[in-house]
């Protein structure tokens, strides 16, 4: 009984083998049918050296993969120490300076010690020294102390009579080698008051009338002469000749000598070197000392 056992399995068993070859066989006839399998590309050689990864076998255990050895780190015996840079911008040391107030509204008494005139230009240098010893509560200023300033305005007569300007400005008072700041104004030049921190010439206008008239005043001077001379004689008759003509040209010559002087200019303004000034502070000043 277990013969024929055996002996079904065995066949069936190569029956299945058998089934399963022929449909292998009818799957392949069935891709060429239906596909070009002469189209297609070779299949790449592959040889053993390609092969990145093998297993090696040595007896029953398997050989282990070689393990790159892990690289050495070594510690550097070398110390980041600090350089001094020795190229750097020297600090001033401090110095102890001290200041005396001058007070706002201090007049001081200076003269030129430069020429300067209208036709100066703006932003040019004057200089001038103190007159008198000034006093403030720790220390006095010798006089002959420099105080230097700056034109800020200034221009050359004008027409309409207008006379030549010129302003200057106080910037700084040098004391004992050390420059101080400070901001001050003329106030009077040559004992004359100055308006506006300006040094105006004087107006021409009137000037100018004057100028225009004097020719014609001559004239009627003259007419008048030989008028009295005629009046007193026979030629009297003629008095109205002689009178007529220098009057009728003092009458239209003062008429026109107005709008004549409107193309007149004014005076030019002048400062000589040691001409007397008085400069008044607009602002406090700290003397250094």
């Amino acid at each position: 009984m277990k013969k024929v056992l055996v002996l079904v399995i065995f066949f069936i068993l190569n029956a299945m083998v058998v089934s399963a070859v022929e449909a292998d066989d009818s799957i392949d006839e069935f891709i060429k049918k239906e596909y070009n399998t002469s189209s297609l590309p070779a299949l790449p050689k592959t040889s053993p050296k390609s092969v990145e990864s093998k297993t090696i076998f040595s007896g029953n255990k398997p050989a282990q993969a070689e393990v790159p050895s892990a690289p050495t780190i070594t510690k550097s015996t070398e110390t980041n120490t600090p350089t001094l840079k020795t190229d750097l911008p020297k600090v001033p040391q401090k110095i102890n300076v001290r200041t005396s107030k001058l007070g706002w509204g201090k007049k001081i008494n200076v003269k030129f010690n430069t020429n300067v005139s209208d036709r100066t230009s703006k932003g040019a240098k004057v200089t001038f020294i103190t007159q008198a010893p000034v006093v403030t509560k720790h220390l006095t200023l010798p006089s002959g102390t420099v105080i230097y300033g700056t034109v800020v305005n200034s221009h050359a007569p004008q027409m309409l009579g207008n006379g030549g300007l010129i302003a200057i400005k106080a910037d700084y008072i040098k004391y004992n080698g050390r420059t101080s700041y400070c901001e001050g104004k003329l106030v009077n030049l040559n004992h004359k008051a100055v308006l506006f921190n300006n040094v105006k010439g004087d107006n021409g206008y009137f000037k100018g009338i004057q100028k225009v008239r004097q020719p014609a005043k001559t004239f009627y001077g003259k007419s008048m002469k030989v008028t009295k001379k005629l009046w007193n004689g026979p030629g009297a008759i003629l008095t109205p000749f002689t009178y007529l003509p220098g009057a009728v040209f003092l009458v239209g010559d003062t008429v026109v000598s107005p709008v004549i002087a409107l193309f007149h200019k004014g005076d030019n303004v002048y400062i000589n070197k040691g001409t007397t000034a008085t400069i008044k502070l607009t602002s406090p000043a700290y003397i250094e000392y």
